[in-house]
């Protein structure tokens, strides 16, 4: 009897306290800025706007402006005893620079890397390569957008 009133008591509270999960926002056009470059590996930057909902306004609301500099490297961690490679690390590094009128206000790093087992047959490595980096670019975009959406 104590732990169901507990439970209603508790749910009662998280209703009316005003609790939002931060994934859970509708409207994403909060994320408008004046101007957003892209500089390295293109790819990256094009694939990560769409997962943030960043949208180019160029109206004089938004002073904001975004820079994403990203680059992505797939290093040989190990190789076996023929000196072939046994295991790769592939690494995406993302610097996020935030300015408003030409002036910095937020710059950050991100990266992430994964480390896997070399596969014989080349094409299912080369796949098994695209899927990582998709992963790790999803990572990447959901830190961001914590990282923009706070403060």
């Amino acid at each position: 009897m104590i732990n169901k009133f507990f439970f209603f008591l508790m749910i009662l509270l998280v209703t009316n306290c005003g609790y939002q999960p931060i994934f859970s926002k509708k409207d994403k056009s909060i994320l408008s800025f004046n101007n957003i470059s892209f500089e390295g590996n293109k790819s990256i930057g094009r694939q990560m706007v769409p997962l943030l909902g960043l949208n180019n306004n160029k109206s004089e609301e938004s002073l904001f402006s975004l820079k994403l500099i990203s680059t992505e490297s797939v290093d040989t961690v190990a190789k076996d005893s023929t000196g072939s490679a046994s295991v790769y690390k592939t690494t995406i590094n993302v610097i996020l620079s935030l300015n408003k009128a030409g002036e910095k206000i937020k710059e950050k790093n991100f990266t992430e890397y994964f480390t896997y087992s070399n596969m014989d047959n080349k094409f299912d490595l080369s796949q098994y390569q695209r899927d990582i980096k998709k992963n790790l670019i999803n990572k990447i975009s959901n830190e961001i957008l914590v990282f923009l959406s706070t403060e």
